[in-house]
């Protein structure tokens, strides 16, 4: 008998929250009239800055217009790296061999920090140090993928094993070769992100939920920033909210392009199956644009996602899409079922690079363009760094103070699903 697709329980939580044992936390502190700082924005970015101020002893208060750490920094497909939307080699040729090499080199710094961060946190965060396998889905994707890799190898020195057709790293047939980045991680998002708030609150940072920072200021040498719940007078403001920028925060959202991304998690699968496709318990994707990627839980889950940016009606409706792509990959896993579907925004920018900086006075990070797992606390040290007048600790070639505004089309909602439905013509699953 066939079963249905969906579990009876299933759920429109993330999985990662689930395994976490929930996101929740306790009652939040009064909104204090002062502060030193305002951290608008209580995902990894404002977590991490709230964490070096108050460690520097600034009064820093951590805003969040829902639950803190329930955005994209626990929703996430869970992938540590070091990892950008530019190739080592589109920007060599761009942009010459010093230059790619002094960006990709501070890459492998953000990757570092993320793994220093992580074990200095002495908290559990699901941690993996697994290593991930890039699949090519073609001849052509594969030439592309190894063009890349063997300059990344030879110009800065990243561990990387080319794999042929056949090779077991390459856990589904379905790939024409591939690559196996030796030196690449996983968290539980879930666990890493309260981890990290836990952290900032140990410091001494209030972290205050469901406060949305509805205008924010300028007065005096300060701010004042005004929520539903009263006023908040302050020296310095950090935005830190990425893909749930609002509109009301005008020039920082119009610098954005908020873009949905998908994920569902699987029922446990059975022992023989997670025998075959463990491989090592890497994170494994693909290399086209919008691409499938997922990996096995501690629990023996399958955690999938895909269909970036594209319109569905419902989670419901978009799991069985995923579905689809799952026992593409992974015929065996046709009777598998569904048992959680979630979505999270992230954001880009017109020009592809994640920006930390300064405009009119506040600070920001932002646009982390699927690299915020990594990038989020990296770029929100470096914005706390700068607030605490730090200015060598705050170097960065992120340091891009004036991102480009989106052009109006490219902001509409009906675009993004358009190009990504683009991409994926462009790029089909071979049959």
């Amino acid at each position: 008998m066939t079963l249905p697709p969906l579990t009876d329980d299933f759920s429109e939580t993330p999985l990662w929250w689930t395994l976490a044992g929930g996101m929740e936390r306790g009652d939040s502190p009064p909104l204090p009239s002062r502060a030193d700082v305002v951290v608008v924005g209580a995902g990894l970015t404002g977590a991490a800055a709230a964490q070096a101020l108050a460690a520097a002893g600034r009064d820093v208060v951590l805003l969040d217009a829902g639950r803190p750490g329930g955005g994209a920094s626990s929703r996430n497909g869970a992938m540590l790296g070091r990892y950008f939307k530019h190739s080592f080699g589109q920007m060599m040729e761009e942009r010459g061999l010093d230059t790619a090499k002094a960006w990709f080199g501070e890459l492998c710094e953000v990757y570092e920090d993320a793994l220093t961060r992580i074990r200095a946190l002495n908290r559990p965060t699901g941690f993996r140090n697994c290593g991930r396998v890039v699949g090519a889905i073609t001849g052509a994707h594969r030439d592309k993928l190894f063009r890349e890799w063997e300059l990344r190898a030879k110009h800065v020195g990243e561990a990387v094993d080319f794999l042929d057709t056949g090779n077991p790293e390459l856990v589904s047939d379905r790939y024409s070769g591939g690559i196996h980045i030796r030196d690449n991680a996983a968290v539980n998002p879930a666990l890493y992100t309260r981890a990290m708030l836990d952290e900032a609150e140990a410091r001494g940072a209030r972290i205050i939920g469901h406060t949305p920072a509805a205008a924010i200021l300028r007065e005096g040498e300060g701010f004042v920033v005004h929520t539903p719940r009263g006023k908040v007078a302050t020296r310095d403001v950090l935005i830190a909210t990425n893909g749930y920028t609002p509109k009301g925060q005008r020039w920082h959202h119009r610098r954005l392009i908020p873009i949905v991304a998908f994920m569902v998690g699987t029922e446990p699968l059975p022992d023989a199956t997670v025998a075959r496709l463990r491989a090592g318990r890497r994170t494994y994707h693909d290399n086209r644009k919008n691409s499938t990627y997922y990996q096995i839980t501690p629990d023996n889950r399958l955690a999938l996602g895909g269909r970036t940016g594209l319109w569905h009606p419902s989670l419901a409706r978009m799991a069985l899409r995923l579905r689809d792509e799952m026992t593409y990959f992974f015929p065996e896993l046709r009777d598998v079922r569904i048992s959680h579907a979630w979505r999270g925004k992230c954001a880009a920018t017109e020009d592809l690079f994640p920006h930390v900086g300064q405009h009119d006075g506040m600070h920001f990070a932002m646009g982390y363009c699927f690299s915020g797992l990594a990038m989020a606390p990296y770029l929100g040290t470096k914005a706390a760094m700068a607030i605490l007048g730090r200015t060598e600790e705050a170097r960065s070639l992120f340091r891009l103070d004036a991102p480009r505004a989106v052009s109006w089309p490219a902001r509409q909602e009906w675009l993004i699903p358009l190009a990504m439905q683009y991409f994926r013509w462009q790029e089909p699953l071979p049959r």
